[in-house]
């Protein structure tokens, strides 16, 4: 499995257990690259494909949060 399969379906995992209320942000790009020992171009990438099927919202210069229900 690729780094960045890994860290989407764990994050994938995390957002359905509830980790993150509804409009929580989640930790920083720099935060999830050290807790996954990956770079910040793959949590940079599997923040966009959350955003693609509306589990977080990116706001540049904010950070990433967890979309609405």
């Amino acid at each position: 499995m690729l780094p960045s399969q890994r860290v989407e379906q764990d994050l994938r995992r995390r957002i359905a257990a509830g980790e993150w209320q509804p409009g929580q942000a989640l930790p920083t790009v720099a935060e999830l690259a050290q807790h996954y020992g990956t770079s910040g171009a793959t949590i940079s990438k599997v923040l966009k494909r959350l955003a693609a099927d509306g589990l977080v919202t990116v706001i540049a210069s904010w950070g990433t949060f967890r979309a609405e229900e």
